[in-house]
């Protein structure tokens, strides 16, 4: 690392030197010298020139050097091992005054001083702050306090090159013998600034310290010996260390594009073949596509192909294919991440709408990938790809009608045969709108104001206009400064309306999120960070537009040239942000991750355009669509939280709208939340959305995009909008203490009141015994609720012993699938448990997939069971000369003709599917909808209107443990005692 600047910051002081870096921190005050006497002051240069040395205590020395007037002008450090860091100083003074010697290093900030006696060949006294000297991951230091210096005799010091030698060698294929071009070789410790790589014969020289080295040796198309090679350095010598290096393969294929990647442009793609075996060569060479839009491949039976890419409207349709289907293939995911049947339900949706892009589409439409594919004559074959990104017209969006000037946006219609768009700008404007006759049609607004995009909807009875008002402006910014804490502080534009405390502050709340310090943060600490960030981090940031963004601001290049070294990389400094807000105020405006990211530009817009929030997660791909680092949003497309069809096929139930869609949740919500005797948290909530305007539990359903922590990482301090006890539950009980559970537990059980032996009987008379347990009864089961036969109330160990219930499991010890999550870190968003999860708590005690088996045999036993008590029931009747009526076609006179029955759950209600002798198969059909018909044909009841109660109880605890879907892991004792209960009761109803 080369630091260029010194600086001293209270007591601590950072310098540069060749190769290394001093920091000089607090130790033990200055202490002056002895001496009783004044003699004359002799002159400092006859007293202190030379090189004054002390022994360090890992046995190493560190070196004073005075010039002939006396003054330090360097400092060096030497381990045992001969590696060694210096300073060079130019402003250090010495003084003499009799036997006291005083040495200072004035800084901006105050002086380093040593203060000591001179007595002959020795300098006894105090360093005032200690001095830590770095080379690369080695410390060497010069400890704070006593300090004792001896002047070293005439040749004794350490001149230029005496404690260096040479490091020089020839790396060679082992197979031809010949050099090897370009190997990089490391040594360990390594040497501060120093590079070494073999030219083109194969060999390499470098001087270095002496000392002991371990020397690596890499090179891509080669494998490195299994360990690395010694080498002793000796001071004006040569030390050669020769190392031969195996091929990888007998051939090496690479790949390059060249050329202009846009729709209907031309690239090249060469591929280069490197023989390291000696003898191979080359017989044919291949190029073939390997995914999205197909290109014309000229030349692909040669080493440099002409690509001709197609024109915009091909990628348009891939990027519409792209954002249809699941993010990754189903052989991509993870055994535990399981798709749903039929068309994918988490892509775009089939609607008029203004379409909400995120990076990893985009980047996925623009991706060609070739395959290059080389026979040789031994009969080999090796491949290798090329990639060629186009550079598409459109850009991440956030799908909401509030956009920005001179960003195209992208528009999307229901299926139809025939399409008729047409477009009305504000005066003045140029926009045109393009594929106008295709089912998404696009135009980039030239101009702030209203552009009012119309189309005919002729999927209905009749035809329906359609008009989308798309509100276009520019970016302003909101932060005005920084509070006595750092924390952003309001602009005065805004809090006219949103003053902090009032009823439309959102403000205050969002001063203390992430989203409003990830760009601060960064600026300070961060060795990686780059304009390539900010896109996501700050407001409006595209150089390729002018629009009022980030790096449209005034001071925009003052602020490069401050914090970047090269237009690009920042260097982090925790007073970086500080000094931003001071020197460049209107580019810190537009800083950090504000309003306008999700609702869009302010300006030409504000208090104008009605569509300005949106619950879609659109919104939040803009930025956490990005795998691999930020690839949230495409794992929760993967969930069942991103189920559109289930959603929007309980849209205009109050009741069911409340779990299964975002718009139902977050009217639920204020209910949840008050303490109003007046609200009921079980009451159904009013609709007031349309099909088309349905979404499923999207983001911010669970996370309030104002409040929402620090940290998303692995040690994630994101907060949910419901935390450590639930409301009162549709299930009938309360779940206390379970952290960020509450937020699942809240939808995430049984949803049907109390059920339990004590309970029953009302249940029957209310002529609900056939009632199941809704799906995804999980709470139930992890607080040991709402089963027959059993005691019910009391918590298993997963609900009271794991801080974040539901969310440590399915999110925190589950990593996502790697192609969607960065170093497979972060939470898990697709909520799949892994298999093993038990092992991250457990260990090896437990094999949770074992017991998982264990169970689920014992549930299909007791499905048998109640399928063959069922059965029996018909069968009597039948006899009895009853019919079994399933449905209003299928009527069952002999119960002989039935093949098979199998018992499970239909919306809500226990349910059997019958399969006749003639293959017919009827049902699923709900247990209360199963009449039983006397010989006169007239309805006598429910099917189970004729069962002893145990066979509907024993129902419902099997529809409780299929629809936990734990398979028994959530709360093992409790469903251990369930089935078995359950088991024995069907026994006893048999007579066995």
């Amino acid at each position: 690392m080369n630091v260029m600047r010194h600086k001293l910051h209270m007591a601590t002081c950072l310098a540069a030197a060749a190769g290394c870096l001093l920091v000089f921190s607090a130790g033990c005050p200055t202490t002056g010298g002895g001496g009783d006497g004044e003699p004359p002051e002799p002159p400092a240069e006859a007293v202190l020139a030379g090189d004054w040395q002390t022994d360090l205590e890992d046995g190493g020395t560190a070196t004073f050097t005075f010039d002939e007037e006396g003054n330090l002008t360097q400092i060096s450090a030497l381990t045992a091992e001969g590696t060694e860091a210096t300073l060079d100083l130019d402003d250090a003074t010495s003084t003499v005054d009799g036997e006291n010697v005083t040495v200072t290093f004035p800084t901006d900030g105050g002086e380093v001083t040593f203060a000591g006696t001179l007595e002959g060949q020795t300098l006894t006294g105090s360093l005032s702050l200690q001095i830590a000297l770095r080379n690369g991951d080695l410390e060497i230091t010069i400890p704070a306090g006593e300090l004792e210096l001896t002047q070293a005799e005439a040749g004794e010091g350490e001149g230029e090159g005496e404690n260096e030698g040479t490091l020089a060698g020839t790396v060679t294929n082992s197979i031809t013998g010949e050099g090897v071009t370009g190997v990089t070789v490391t040594l360990d410790p390594a040497v501060e600034g120093l590079e070494v790589a073999t030219g083109e014969d194969g060999t390499y020289s470098a001087t270095v310290p002496t000392g002991e080295y371990a020397l690596t040796f890499g090179h891509a198309n080669f494998e490195a010996p299994a360990e690395p090679e010694p080498a002793t350095v000796v001071a004006g010598e040569t030390t050669t260390v020769d190392v031969a290096l195996t091929p990888v393969a007998a051939v090496v294929l690479t790949a390059s594009v060249e050329g202009d990647a846009i729709p209907g442009g031309t690239v090249t793609a060469t591929a280069t073949t490197e023989v390291l075996d000696g003898a191979s060569e080359v017989e044919s060479i291949t190029w073939t596509q390997s995914n999205s839009v197909e290109v014309t491949i000229g030349g692909a039976n040669t080493e440099t192909a002409t690509v001709t890419l197609p024109e915009t409207a091909v990628y348009k349709a891939e990027l519409f294919k792209v954002l249809a289907e699941p993010p990754i293939g189903e052989d991509e995911l993870p055994e535990n991440v399981v798709l749903p049947e039929g068309e994918f339900p988490g892509g775009l949706q089939d609607r008029f709408q203004v379409v909400g892009l995120n990076p990893f589409a985009l980047e996925e439409t623009a991706l060609v990938t070739l395959t290059a594919t080389v026979v040789t004559n031994a009969g080999e074959t090796f491949t290798t790809n090329a990639e060629i990104h186009t550079e598409l017209p459109w850009k991440a969006a956030t799908g909401l009608r509030n956009v920005p000037v001179g960003i195209p946006v992208l528009l999307w219609g229901k299926t139809q045969e025939a399409y008729d768009w047409a477009l009305d700008t504000p005066d003045g404007a140029a926009a045109t709108l393009m594929d106008e006759d295709s089912q998404g049609p696009y135009f980039e607004p030239d101009m702030a104001g209203t552009y009012t995009v119309t189309a005919t909807d002729t999927t209905g009875e009749e035809p329906a206009n359609v008009t989308l008002e798309i509100t276009a402006g520019a970016w302003v910014g909101m932060v005005g400064g920084i509070d006595v804490n750092g924390r952003p502080v309001a602009s005065s534009a805004c809090t006219t309306c949103h003053a902090p405390g009032g009823p439309i502050d959102m403000f205050t709340p969002w001063a203390q999120s992430g989203h409003a310090e990830i760009f601060t943060n960064n600026l300070n600490t961060s060795n990686h960070y780059s304009t390539a960030c900010l896109n996501c981090h700050t407001v409006g940031f595209d150089t390729e537009v002018d629009n009022g963004g980030f790096d449209d601001s005034a001071d925009y290049d003052a602020f490069l040239a401050e914090f970047t070294t090269d237009g690009s990389h920042f260097h982090p400094d925790e007073g970086n942000w500080d000094t931003m807000v001071e020197n460049m105020p209107t580019t810190a405006q537009l800083a950090n991750v504000q309003c306008e990211n999700c609702h869009g530009p302010q300006e030409g817009a504000h208090t104008q355009a009605e569509s300005r929030v949106s619950i879609s997660s659109d919104v939040c791909a803009v930025c956490h669509g990005e795998p691999l680092r930020h690839g949230r949003f495409q794992q929760w497309q993967l969930s069942g939280h991103a189920n559109y069809d289930l959603a929007i096929d309980e849209h205009d139930s109050g009741s069911c709208a409340r779990c299964h869609t975002g718009n139902g949740f977050m009217a639920w919500l204020p209910i949840l939340l008050d303490d109003d005797e007046e609200t009921d948290p079980l009451a159904d909530v009013e609709v007031t959305w349309t099909a088309d305007e349905t979404h499923p539990i999207t983001c911010v359903i669970c996370h309030d995009p104002h409040d929402v922590g620090t940290i998303s990482g692995d040690d994630t301090d994101a907060t949910v909008r419901l935390s450590g006890d639930t409301p009162p539950l549709i299930a009938g009980f309360t779940a206390t203490e379970v952290g960020s559970g509450a937020m699942c537990m809240t939808c995430h059980n049984s949803r049907r009141g109390l059920r339990n032996d004590d309970t029953f009987d009302a249940t029957k008379a209310e002529g609900d015994a056939a009632r199941a347990p809704h799906g995804s009864a999980q709470t139930d089961v992890l607080f040991g609720e709402n089963a027959y036969f059993v005691t019910t109330g009391t918590p298993g160990a997963h609900a009271t012993g794991v801080a974040d219930t539901c969310v440590d499991c399915h999110m925190k010890q589950t990593p996502p699938p790697d192609l969607l999550a960065y170093n497979l870190g972060g939470t898990n968003h697709t909520f799949f448990a892994g298999a093993d999860i038990c092992v991250e708590c457990h260990g090896d005690a437990i094999d949770g997939p074992a017991q998982q088996a264990e169970y689920t045999q014992r549930a299909d036993d007791l499905q048998g069971r109640i399928e063959g008590r069922l059965l029996a029931i018909i069968t009597e009747l039948t006899e009895a000369g009853n019919t079994i009526q399933v449905s209003e076609e299928d009527i069952i006179s002999d119960a002989s003709t039935i093949a098979d029955l199998e018992f499970g759950e239909f919306r809500g209600r226990q349910a059997i599917t019958v399969t006749l002798a003639d293959g017919m198969v009827v049902g699923p059909a709900r247990l209360p909808d199963v009449r039983v018909l006397d010989g006169g044909g007239e309805d006598t009841g429910e099917l189970y209107d004729f069962v002893d109660d145990r066979l509907a109880k024993a129902g419902w605890n099997w529809n409780l443990y299929t629809n936990d879907g734990s398979q028994g892991v959530h709360n093992p004792t409790f469903i251990d005692e369930m089935l078995d209960a359950s088991i024995d009761a069907m026994i006893d109803l048999a007579g066995e």
